[in-house]
């Protein structure tokens, strides 16, 4: 059988398997055709590359997982010398269409961030003509070097991205967009990016570094620790503090270059207590430490490698001034967990058994419907945007105990999750979009509606939550005509109450004017929809507000699925 008659067979297996109501009529293909444009000038993007993936009907377009096999597992095709295409799909429904092209940034139809249109066809509108404005990609690139000028090899440099501001007026946070490594001269390069603001961070390790050599020899120095030396985490243009670096503001096809020069410092080992493996029946589940940097871009794993010492007891070495949350992984560790903050001029060895502390002992109950299960709690520093996520380790020895007999029944008699903060304020927030929270109450903190204001010491949060979030759907249209990427808001009626446990829902609209708001905690809205809405400062508070006042009043029970239609209003 040729490559050819089999890539055929695939095909008609695939629409074959489709309900009949999506089935093209008279066998002829539904068609998405139109003309790739640079978004700077509206020129032909020539020989773009296009795809298109089956968004389902009804379901949101981001966010969701695509499927694999049939018209799900993607179609594609490649624009002309002059940007045309022509795509022929084999079923009505949402498409979600993707673009691509040399020195264009890889984007979905008429994005905004992390919002896009769906391509929708119908039976009575079977084939679309689209304008697809693609991005000119932007660039930074740069080189890292030591403090005598010589290329810094295989030095980890993260991209933090922030996105635009939102009606929301939350304060944006860096978010961690990729990670590059230097080259044999030092050189890194981000390409293919988006407009918006970036910060370039840098983690590395001296060549020439003992640091990650076990510091531990039955309580004696293994070596001569003069070159025990690490790079403090580096920001461009080469501070230490994220609030001083440069944030590098990138239009289409700009190129922005971003060097930095690192300075060794004294490393720091931090000395752990190995724990005894966990024992069930004839298995053996031996914890071992996992270090991550806690920073305003997220939590990531560090830069440091753990050394067993003959007493048992490990060595993490090469360790530079910063928070790190340092956990025992494997069977019931999860209160082994431990906040540590090393600060200039520390001793060079550190007890975590004996460190000092002024961190926040968290722990997290759950009470409704969620009472019993696994907890997927997420606490963000509205200061520093920092987010420390916990998900309680009972739910990967749950998934073990499915496939071993053997493995401990950790799902039996759940253990609160417990999470170590520095203090300040955080928003609570469930990672399971099952529930919603509908109160909360603590001790040894002060609460304002979902906010949580901590201090040293043990804290106890519990958090009242339900099932049935509802969801909104409907057309937004001017002057009866159905209105393509339109924002769409849908705004709690206490949005600036701090005892609320709403917030804004959003979306955008697709090509035939449709929107789906999923997910929504029950309550009262208005439903608002603006034409251009990205383009908006939304900083400014009275913005949002003069919109709410010809917006659509909604009150939304738990399950309630609500259609409602809504005009399109004028920036």
């Amino acid at each position: 059988m040729t490559g050819r008659l089999l890539r055929m067979m695939l095909v008609f297996a695939a629409i074959a398997g489709l309900p009949k109501a999506w089935a093209a009529p008279d066998g002829s293909a539904y068609e998405i055709a139109g003309i790739v444009v640079s978004s700077v000038d509206d020129s032909p993007v020539p020989h773009a590359h296009l795809s298109a993936q089956s968004a389902g009907s009804g379901e949101p377009i981001e966010r969701q997982r695509y499927r694999m096999g049939g018209p799900s597992a993607g179609i594609e095709t490649d624009a002309d010398e002059h940007g045309r295409f022509v795509m022929k799909v084999p079923a009505a429904g949402r498409w979600r269409l993707m673009a691509s092209a040399i020195g264009y940034v890889t984007q979905a139809y008429n994005a905004h961030d992390e919002y896009s249109s769906a391509v929708v066809l119908t039976q009575t509108a079977p084939r679309i003509d689209l304008r697809f404005r693609l991005a000119p990609e932007a660039e930074i690139t740069g080189t890292v070097v030591d403090e005598a000028g010589e290329a810094v090899r295989n030095a980890r440099i993260t991209l933090e991205h922030r996105p635009a501001a939102s009606p929301d007026r939350e304060q944006q946070e860096f978010r961690n967009r990729m990670v590059a490594q230097t080259d044999d001269r030092g050189v890194y390069d981000f390409s293919g990016l988006a407009p918006g603001d970036y910060r370039v961070v840098v983690d590395a390790k001296p060549w020439y570094s003992t640091s990650l050599q076990p510091q531990l020899n039955n309580g004696q120095a293994a070596q001569d620790s003069t070159l025990d030396v690490t790079y403090q985490r580096t920001w461009y243009p080469g501070v230490s503090d994220p609030a001083e670096a440069e944030v590098l503001s990138l239009k289409p096809a700009g190129v922005h270059r971003a060097d930095i020069q690192l300075t060794p410092i004294p490393a720091v080992h931090v000395i752990l207590s190995a724990p005894a493996p966990a024992v069930s029946g004839s298995r053996r589940f031996p914890a071992f430490p996992v270090v991550e940097r806690v920073g305003t871009g997220g939590i990531g794993m560090a830069a440091a490698i753990p050394n067993r010492s003959r007493d048992g007891q490990m060595d993490v070495g090469g360790l530079a001034p910063g928070l790190y949350r340092i956990r025992m992984a494997g069977p019931n560790q999860e209160r082994e967990s431990k906040l540590i903050e090393i600060r200039p001029g520390d001793t060079r060895t550190i007890d975590a058994s004996s460190a000092t502390s002024d961190m926040a002992n968290i722990t997290i109950e759950n009470e409704g419907s969620a009472a019993g299960r696994p907890a997927g709690v997420e606490l963000r520093d509205v200061i520093h945007g920092t987010r420390f996520t916990s998900f309680s380790q009972d739910m990967f020895f749950r998934a073990r105990n499915e496939r071993s007999s053997d493995a401990p029944s950790a799902g039996q008699g759940q253990q609160p999750v417990v999470l170590q903060v520095p203090p300040g304020k955080y928003e609570v927030r469930l990672m399971d979009r099952e529930f919603y929270l509908m109160g909360i109450s603590a001790k040894g903190a002060e609460i304002t509606g979902r906010f949580v204001t901590v201090h040293s010491g043990d804290v106890t949060l519990k958090l009242r939550t339900a099932t049935g979030r509802a969801s909104v759907h409907g057309i937004a249209a001017a002057a009866g005509k159905p209105i393509e990427g339109a924002m769409i808001l849908l705004v709690p009626a206490g949005l600036d109450d701090p005892g609320s446990f709403a917030s804004i829902v959003r979306d955008q609209t697709n090509t035939d004017g449709s929107f789906d708001l999923n997910n929504v905690v029950p309550g009262q809205y208005i439903l608002v929809s603006i034409a251009n809405g990205e383009q908006i400062h939304w900083n400014d508070a009275e913005t949002l507000q003069r919109y709410l006042t010809q917006g659509v009043p909604l009150e939304l029970k738990p399950d309630a699925r609500v259609n409602e239609d809504v005009v399109v209003q004028q920036p």
